[in-house]
């Protein structure tokens, strides 16, 4: 018996302290032993079937047992913006942040419950063995309380760091603004303000055109057909050159199709005499010397 309770106690060290009926019964003790250990105060009930058998040692500990203890949770918000390091945000010194589905009446000391009801499955992640909200969502939750100006600069640090890309922050905003909703008007601001009035023109397009201007290079052709498909375009292009440029600003570039497809295209562009040169987001914002001294090296090669 005493074997079971030291593998019980493991599983609840690994789990900020806690165990459910369900793991106590796999691991072979029955309902009964289980009701004895609670009656006689060695267990503590927290939830119903989530049962405590050390106390938290510290604030992961604590993340750990709300996520055991209610399945359906997720560290949010500011305590998720902790863990995914974002600049500009202060965790809760002593409390935690979770959110749940509107329908929970649940409570746990020292825990802010962020009840909602559009918490998707692709506004979920796993770091260290936490769920919480992806970077994008918690993006779109923190706005809920934050002005525009504080906002921006989260999204622009955040972006510049390669952890985020405005696209994604549409699609969360897509999802779950709304009109009334706390927020909304707040992040629509935020990527206005970064997408600019030409939409097919994107953020990253428009950085990256303007690292260019300020490195005194030529101005290239933005939109330029491909002269051997015309009914595709190069993001831009020095055609006397015969070297084009791809802003690959899409992070899940991840549609095998379309990954295909620009190295097909690549190919073809060599065969044609191009040098077709791919910039991403942290090319443009972490090595923009690098973006320069490349462009700089072929057009006056």
């Amino acid at each position: 018996m005493e074997h079971l309770d030291r593998i019980a106690l493991d599983l609840a060290l690994r789990q900020g302290g806690v165990v459910t009926r369900a793991q106590a019964l796999e691991l072979g003790l029955t309902p009964r032993q289980i009701t004895w250990r609670i009656a006689s105060g060695h267990w503590t009930v927290v939830q119903r079937a989530v049962y405590k058998l050390a106390e938290p040692r510290d604030r992961r500990d604590l993340m750990s047992t709300v996520l055991v203890t209610w399945p359906g949770a997720v560290i949010s918000h500011e305590s998720a913006a902790g863990i995914h390091r974002f600049p500009f945000v202060e965790p809760h010194e002593t409390r935690i942040v979770v959110s749940h589905h509107t329908r929970t009446t649940h409570d746990f000391p020292g825990v802010i419950v962020r009840r909602t009801h559009d918490l998707d499955g692709w506004h979920v992640t796993q770091v260290a063995g936490l769920r919480l909200t992806t970077v994008a969502r918690t993006v779109v939750d923190l706005a809920a309380d934050r002005s525009v100006r504080h906002m921006g600069a989260i999204v622009d640090r955040l972006a510049s760091d390669g952890a985020v890309e405005v696209f994604e922050l549409e699609a969360v905003l897509g999802a779950t603004g709304r009109r009334g909703k706390p927020g909304t008007t707040t992040m629509r601001e935020v990527l206005e303000a970064r997408i600019g009035e030409d939409p097919s023109s994107s953020v990253l397009e428009r950085h990256g055109r303007r690292l260019l201007a300020d490195a005194g290079l030529p101005t290239p052709k933005s939109e330029y057909p491909i002269p051997w498909t015309l009914d595709r375009f190069f993001d831009d292009a020095f055609p006397e050159r015969k070297v084009a440029i791809e802003w690959d600003s899409r992070r899940f570039h991840g549609q095998m199709a379309s990954f295909d497809a620009d190295r097909g295209r690549d190919r073809d562009a060599a065969v044609h005499g191009w040098v077709v040169l791919r910039f991403t987001w942290r090319d443009v914002h972490g090595h923009p010397d690098r973006v320069v001294d490349t462009l700089r090296a072929l057009l006056t090669a």
